[in-house]
């Protein structure tokens, strides 16, 4: 890895970021945004460390985010009302799986497999709210002796979620590109093609996914040495869901959760049928649990699988100690 130096700048009244200097490409960016960014390279000075975990010969791997202060939502002319308004929200250090929980890790700690497009390296899918929450209680059981005192898995919130899937960037996606340049949607779409040249590198989305999910491999990681945090599967926060959330914030909050109470969770990132203008990096989605369990055979429904919901998984985060301090 390069060598990287650090200082600081006012960019923002009473708001302090941290400016990189990457001497091997001349990168300049903060943690709000990247004004370049070099796919060859992961970019590693927002990440503090990667730690690797295995669970019944199932490996996965946590990256240690570094807290900041970012810029949450979109305002831009392709942002729908529950991304607005754009607020400043502060994040203490957290880790987060580098790819969504995989149908082989599933297996390893559950010892089933609910999902319809098989294959072990391919992200879970047909699992509930519930589930997951079963699922992560199972596997802080089974590595209880491997994690430090105080951390734990879980779901990430909201803000970790879009924090993380931004990898530093304030654009629309994490990376070069508009939401018009790629969707398929629109009257010029009945001239030009919409562009995939670079999207299609990153994200699994409609225009390439051939209706189905796929495995990590098949798109290059985020500026943060994430995978799939765009399309592929959405994936569930541990907010409750409300269209004007945003607005109840106040610039600078810290760590937010979200609701206090609500009926629907948060899922973001869009899946592999959606559009590319549903897989931007700002855009929010919710669960609908009762149309979900509508196709379940069961009587009575289950609480805990979704038996044709196959585009929703998810990824854990884990909390940093209280005192550990990221170097």
């Amino acid at each position: 890895m390069p060598f990287v130096k650090s200082l600081f700048i006012e960019l923002q009244p009473g708001h302090t970021n941290r400016i990189a200097v990457n001497n091997a490409t001349c990168q300049f960016y903060t943690d709000c945004f990247l004004t370049s960014y070099n796919p060859n390279e992961e970019t590693r000075c927002s990440i503090f460390e990667t730690k690797d975990f295995t669970v019944n010969g199932v490996a996965f791997t946590m990256k240690g985010i570094r807290g900041a202060t970012f810029f949450m939502g979109s305002n831009d002319d392709k942002s729908y009302a529950d991304e607005r308004p754009v607020h400043i929200v502060s994040l203490g250090d957290y880790y987060i799986a580098e790819d969504s929980v995989t149908q082989a890790l599933w297996k390893a700690v559950m010892g089933s497999n609910p999902s319809y497009f098989k294959g072990d390296d391919n992200p879970v899918e047909c699992v509930s709210y519930n589930e997951c929450q079963l699922f992560i209680d199972r596997l802080n059981s089974l590595l209880a002796r491997e994690l430090p005192e105080g951390r734990k898995f879980r779901l990430p919130t909201e803000a970790e979620w879009e924090y993380a899937a931004r990898g530093g960037t304030s654009t629309p996606y994490f990376f070069e590109g508009d939401a018009s340049d790629y969707s398929d949607k629109g009257f010029l779409r009945n001239f030009f093609a919409a562009e995939t040249a670079v999207i299609k590198d990153y994200a699994i989305y409609a225009g390439n996914s051939r209706n189905r999910t796929a495995e990590p491999s098949a798109v290059k990681a985020n500026p943060f040495g994430l995978k799939n945090m765009l399309g592929n599967v959405m994936e569930y926060c541990s907010d409750w869901y409300a269209d004007d959330a945003y607005s109840q914030l106040q610039d600078g909050v810290v760590d937010p959760k979200g609701p206090a109470e609500g009926t629907e969770h948060v899922v973001r990132g869009g899946n592999y049928s959606y559009d590319a203008s549903a897989i931007r990096s700002a855009f929010r989605a919710s669960t609908h649990h009762s149309d979900w369990l509508r196709t379940d055979p069961q009587n009575p429904k289950s609480i805990w699988w979704y038996s044709n919901v196959k585009g929703v998984g998810f990824r854990v985060v884990c909390d940093v100690p209280e005192g550990v301090v990221a170097k």
